[in-house]
Order: structure tokens, then C-alpha cells, then sequence
């Protein structure tokens, strides 16, 4: 079972916005407001409802800075996966109130009372309190102590942001009802600096080893099984690349790439999906980034299917990114 929950951090002059746990899980710990995700909300939705309820404040405006996800947590004797999803907000109305469920509170940055939050906070606020975004995993026994733990930094900056209107394709759908999808992707180098690359082979494209990231997953277990399961490639990351945004709005999508640099370690063999091999994925390995990025330039996708317009647009950004890194970190 997975359960997803939300947690707004609201900072203001330089103090965050915490409470004491009145009842409940938790009860007598001080955390921020939130809580679980209601069947047909957004996690977004669902973050700024419970913020209002717990402790009266109307959230005008949040970003997403990350997630953590609990595994094996202990709920009424039963272990199940928890995701929470972590927003900030600097924009918001109304004072704090005291509620039934949180006696809330502004406490100093330079001074949060870790000792009497949840353990894991230690470990992945300050981060996003730097100004990163985590993506993080805790693991529990049965006490509910976590005996292994996780807190990779995501990847910060935007490479480029691609939408319909870049392919003179119509835009007429609401975005603001548009889900959210994230995937892992890698320009995968061997030890002579190759670069891989897959062929659909029967589509007429090609598009860097990766793929979505499962619910409950991180960034980087997603980007070690996709390159894997598409590319037969154990990895070794490098650095990361940023991460590309696509609007799309014939499938009402956010896309959001997290893009890495990575050295191929190990051959383990692939295990394409059905309809991956339906596309005649192969792997093609390039003598250097620009013959990779001279491959997918050439790619003509004016009578391709809908997504190979953005796959193509997008591989060409990431690789370009990574040719600049290549050269500065690695002379090549």
C-alpha cells in the first residue's frame, strides 16, 4: 500500500511556521502542517487544503521542493510505503491559529528544534533550506526508527521548456488540470567517452536510455533500472545535467526529464517492454557527443508520431548540455 501525503514549509523573515501534533500519528511532535492526499486532489491541492486547516493560513502560491518516501513506516501494525510531497511557500495570507490538530508556532531558521521533530527532518531540510530540492528515501523498522536512509539533491536547473506551440501544434487544454509525469534520463558515455544512444530502429528516432519514475521511486534507482531495462548498462553517475520541461497538451501533461551525465560500468543485458521492441530498440554507440547530436539532428519528425517531436527536441537539448560539460570537466 502506498499513501501519499503532503507537507508545506511557510517561511517568512527568515522564521518557518511549525506546531506541535495535538492527536494522532505524531501526536506531541512539532512538523510543519499537511497531511494525506484525498481521493481526486492534486498533491498540490491536497497541500494547500490541509495547510488551511491545520493552521489557518491561505496558501497563495507553493513550489514543489521535494519528496521523501518512508518505506516500511509502521500505521495502526501495519508497514506500508508512504510518499510525502514537500512544497515551500513565501506567499500566503492570514495568521496562524491554534486548531484541533496543530499549536502552531514561527521558530528561527538558524534555530529548528530537531530534537523534538521527526527524525528524517534533520537530514533533508536543511537542504531544501539551502535552496536544493531532495528526493529522499527512509527506511523503518518496526519501532518506526529508520535504519537506512537516502538524500540525493534533484537536479536544479531548467535545460529548455518545450511545449505544442513549438511544433505549431494547437494548445487548447486548461493546464492547470494537467498531471504531473517525471522520468530518469542518461547521456551514457563508456570509458573511451562513446555515447549511447537508442534507435527505434521502426520509428525513425532515436532517444537517450531512461524512462518514467515509478510511484514511491527515486530519481536515481529510476535512472540506474531504466538504463538497465533499455540499455543492458549498470552506471556509474557523473554529475547532473538539469532536467527539460514539456507541456504537452494532446495528453495533458507536465514531463518533467531529470537528466544525468554517466559512465556505463557493467554489461548486464537488456529487457525491453513489449512495445519497445515493437519500436526496434537497439542500441548504437557514437564516437564522440557530436556525432550522437549530429544523429538526432538529423532526425526529420515532421510526419512522426505526436511524442517523437518532443523526444527529438529533447534529446537534443540534454546532449547539448552534456557536450558542454564534457568539455569542461573532461576535455573531451
Amino acid at each position: 500500500m502506498i499513501r501519499h501525503l503532503t507537507l508545506m514549509i511557510l517561511k517568512r523573515d527568515g522564521k518557518l511556521l511549525l506546531g506541535v501534533k495535538k492527536r494522532g500519528f505524531g501526536m506531541s511532535k512539532i512538523n510543519c502542517a499537511g497531511g494525506k492526499v484525498e481521493p481526486g486532489e492534486t498533491v498540490r491541492e491536497a497541500a494547500i487544503r490541509e495547510t488551511f486547516e491545520e493552521v489557518g493560513i491561505r496558501v497563495n502560491s507553493c513550489e514543489k521542493v521535494g519528496q521523501v518516501v518512508f518505506r516500511e513506516l509502521y500505521f495502526k501494525g501495519q508497514p506500508e510505503t508512504d510518499v510525502m510531497h514537500i512544497f515551500m511557500s513565501e506567499d500566503f495570507s492570514g495568521e496562524a491559529v491554534e486548531t484541533e490538530e496543530i499549536k502552531p508556532e514561527w521558530y528561527p531558521i538558524s534555530d529548528l528544534p530537531y530534537s523534538k521533530m521527526w527524525g528524517d527532518d534533520e537530514h533533508w531540510m536543511p537542504e531544501v533550506l539551502r535552496g536544493n530540492k531532495v528526493d529522499a528515501y527512509f527506511h523503518f523498522n518496526e519501532k518506526n526508527t529508520f535504519t537506512d536512509f537516502k538524500v540525493d539533491i534533484v537536479p536544479a536547473d531548467c535545460i529548455e521548456h518545450f511545449r505544442d506551440s513549438d511544433f505549431g501544434l494547437p494548445e487548447d487544454k486548461d493546464e492547470s488540470t494537467f498531471e504531473e509525469r517525471t522520468a530518469s534520463r542518461a547521456v551514457l558515455v563508456d570509458k573511451d567517452y562513446r555515447v549511447a544512444l537508442i534507435n527505434a530502429t521502426n520509428r525513425g528516432y532515436y532517444k537517450l536510455p531512461g524512462g518514467g519514475i515509478d510511484e514511491g521511486e527515486l530519481i536515481s534507482e529510476a535512472l540506474h533500472r531504466e538504463v538497465i531495462e533499455e540499455a543492458g548498462w549498470k552506471l556509474e553517475p557523473l554529475c547532473t545535467l538539469g532536467y527539460t520541461h514539456e507541456t504537452r497538451h494532446k495528453f495533458g501533461q507536465f514531463n518533467i526529464s531529470y537528466a544525468f551525465l554517466a559512465r556505463a560500468t557493467e554489461f548486464v543485458g537488456n529487457n525491453l517492454m513489449e512495445d519497445e521492441e515493437e519500436d526496434g530498440f537497439e542500441l548504437e554507440w557514437f564516437d564522440t557527443i557530436d556525432d550522437a547530436i549530429a544523429a538526432v539532428e538529423k532526425v526529420d519528425t515532421t510526419d512522426m508520431i505526436y511524442q517523437a517531436k518532443f523526444f527529438t527536441a529533447r534529446e537534443l537539448a540534454i546532449l547539448r548540455a552534456a557536450r558542454k560539460v564534457l568539455k569542461e570537466k573532461y576535455g573531451q
